[in-house]
């Protein structure tokens, strides 16, 4: 599902106006019905519903929103909030309408002063500022966000937050409306899956206007909301008569002491995602561990009994996975550069502590192997690309970073994202409960499973990471967030 900008939805708009043959009117009409029918289904039917408009397009909708629960016997007032003196012709329209209705009080905002107290049990409806907002408003409006979000009652954000922009972070001193839900149309929007904005967005959901299915295809857009969907297009159906040699053989190079158990999450999750056959490279402390702990995988060892060491690799690995549990011990970290010599045409996953080994030697960046997926969580990631100033910074440094060293970059988090360097892909899976020791290992391991079966480090990336999430909200559905521990995540598994 594509994530598209200001300019893009009005194309699609635009396009789905021309090819269907209707009005904008007639498309602002589908989007109120789904916003009403929202309200019905979803809110306490006896409570009143506040509206608060703004004079474009996304006041229209909030009036007409109006007209239709007053239709349905709903207890409805209205407030315009007059930011300027240029009301829409669809506004003007509405507006008509409703005060022809006489069943819906309205009322006039010019300052902030005018807001009366709003009830805690009253329903709001911020229908002030669309996706076409991109200005910075009055200190009077950002009063009556203010008042908004301070008043207890549920908020129900129409497209966006009022005072939230598409392309880039409000500045500090900046108020916007922090709704309990949005209702946004037929796309998702960047801003709900970012870091710095979506943790006002606890709630969001899509409601389709009908855009025209071929419209939205035909919109180039560099950023991408993986769903279930895509999964489809990506998984390949096992041959009847393919046998464990057919799925690959993967190489497994992590773990130190103490910690060992990244390495038998990690081993376990390259065999449930499909692996057909596994080697775990591990110090000596880890031998008796993993031989027990994943028996259907093979073990060596390095020299040393603590951490490892270069040590020869007797055989020819279809993918790669190094760091989980791995030390940066100087020794380890000439493993590191020795297999990524040797190894330079198989597809590697490098994560922790070998992501820390790449950070503290910048130089060695350029011996990076070409399609190489990188999963960092936060931290590691600003030790690779630097300090960034906002979400919108941040991407754009990995994105370039990603282009630079031909890779594939996975940012770990809520919405886990993933670049090669010119598009994004957003996950939709994974919840906090995630947040737990290990889970980073478990996915580290089903994208080396992935690879070693012949998924490209792209498709194993989206894969991957919409099944770890996948996995995690099982659990999460049956046992809670507080719950789930990282060795759950391997019973989910499930690439159909």
């Amino acid at each position: 599902m594509k994530i598209l900008f200001t300019e893009q939805i009005q194309q699609a708009y635009n396009q789905t106006i021309k090819k269907q043959r209707i009005t904008r009117r007639k498309l602002m009409e589908r989007a109120s019905e789904q916003v009403f029918l929202w309200l019905q289904k979803n809110t306490d039917l006896n409570k009143k519903v506040i509206i608060y408009v703004g004079l474009g397009n996304n006041g229209s909708d909030g009036l007409a929103v109006a007209q239709m629960l007053s239709k349905a016997k709903r207890d409805v007032e209205v407030y315009i909030v007059n930011f300027n003196e240029n009301p829409t012709e669809d506004f003007l329209k509405n507006l008509g309408t409703l005060v022809r209705s006489k069943k819906v009080k309205i009322n006039d905002l010019y300052s902030c002063s005018e807001i009366p107290e709003i009830s805690p049990e009253a329903i709001v409806v911020d229908a002030i500022f669309g996706a076409g907002f991109n200005r910075y408003v009055s200190d009077w409006m950002q009063c009556i966000f203010e008042k908004i979000n301070e008043s207890g009652a549920y908020v129900v954000s129409i497209d966006i937050p009022s005072g939230l922009y598409l392309d880039r972070i409000p500045m500090s001193d900046e108020v916007f409306v922090k709704p309990n839900i949005v209702l946004t149309f037929q796309v998702p929007k960047l801003i709900f899956l970012l870091p710095e904005t979506g943790k006002y967005i606890p709630n969001w959901e899509i409601l389709d206007v009908g855009l025209e299915k071929s419209v939205l295809d035909a919109i180039n857009s560099d950023y991408e909301f993986i769903t279930e969907e895509c999964m489809s297009k990506i998984y390949k159906l096992r041959n009847k008569f393919s046998h464990k040699g057919s799925f690959g053989h993967a190489l497994l190079v992590g773990g130190s002491y103490g910690k060992v158990g990244a390495m038998v999450l990690s081993g376990t999750a390259v065999l449930r995602s499909g692996a057909g056959l596994l080697t775990m490279l591990a110090p000596k402390c880890g031998y008796e561990i993993l031989q027990t702990a994943v028996p259907e995988a093979m073990v060596i060892t390095s020299a040393g009994k603590k951490y490892l060491s270069p040590t020869e690799i007797p055989f020819e690995p279809s993918a790669i996975g190094i760091g989980v549990g791995m030390g940066t011990q100087p020794q380890t970290a000439e493993l590191l550069f020795e297999l990524f010599e040797k190894y330079s045409n198989v597809p590697f996953v490098i994560d922790a502590d070998a992501l820390n080994i790449l950070s503290q030697n910048p130089k060695e960046f350029s011996k990076i192997p070409k399609n190489s997926i990188l999963t960092p969580h936060p931290i590691e990631l600003e030790r690779l690309i630097g300090v960034w100033k906002d979400d919108f910074d941040k991407i754009e440094k990995a994105r370039k970073f990603a282009k630079k060293h031909k890779i594939i970059l996975v940012i770990k988090g809520a919405y886990t994202m993933i670049t090669d360097g010119i598009h994004l892909w957003v996950n939709s899976t994974g919840n906090a409960g995630m947040a737990t020791a290990g889970s980073g290992d478990v996915l580290t391991g089903i994208l080396v499973g992935l690879l070693s079966q012949g998924y490209s480090s792209l498709e194993s990336s989206v894969l991957g990471v919409y099944l770890h999430g996948k996995a995690g909200d099982k659990i999460a559905s049956e046992k809670g967030q507080e719950n789930l521990i990282a060795s759950d995540l391997c019973r989910e598994i499930r690439l159909q």
